[in-house]
């Protein structure tokens, strides 16, 4: 029920007052009466006031969104920290076995052994590998721009159109 009178209550949305106001500038725009220009400009007056309304919702959007990014990027950071502190730690018992000749420990929770990995090439200098061991990547990728340049001066590109788009600028 307090939804229901909440609801009732709500200001009407951007686009009906733009219908609102696109209406009634074809209903009266033959009619010279202040009353008219008054409903105009009260329908405007509205229609500017939901705008920046609904633009300052977006700003404030905008500020939890870099809050969050920082705080992605805070944990990701410190999820780097700590996955480099787990890999320091492993390579410290690791080592501490190694030197005392110790090839397995077990324990209650896990077992710990030193084994060795499987063999791998090591590239100490890239110019002396004989070309047969070199693989020769080909990426095609569209000049978008060239694309767009020759578009501009009238020319037709198959596949590709010029379009003029509009934003929303907020100053």
């Amino acid at each position: 029920m307090m939804s229901e009178r909440i609801k009732n209550m709500a200001l009407p949305v951007l686009y009906e007052i733009a219908k609102d106001y696109k209406d009634a500038l074809e209903e009266l725009t033959d009619i010279e009466d202040e009353a008219v220009v008054d409903t105009l400009e009260g329908l405007k007056g509205t229609l500017e006031t939901k705008s920046e309304n609904i633009i300052k919702y977006t700003q404030n959007l905008n500020g939890t969104i870099q809050a969050m990014k920082e705080a992605e990027k805070n944990m990701a950071d410190r999820r780097k920290r700590l996955e480099k502190k787990v890999l320091g730690i492993k390579k410290y018992v690791k080592n501490v076995m190694e030197e005392n000749q110790i090839n397995k420990i077990e324990t209650v929770h896990f077992d710990l052994s030193i084994r060795k990995n499987p063999p791998k090439a090591i590239i100490e200098d890239e110019e002396m590998i004989p070309k047969d061991f070199i693989d020769t990547q080909v990426i095609e990728k569209v000049n978008v721009n060239k694309v767009k340049e020759e578009l501009k001066k009238g020319a037709s590109v198959q596949g590709a159109r010029l379009v003029q788009e509009t934003r929303l600028d907020i100053k």
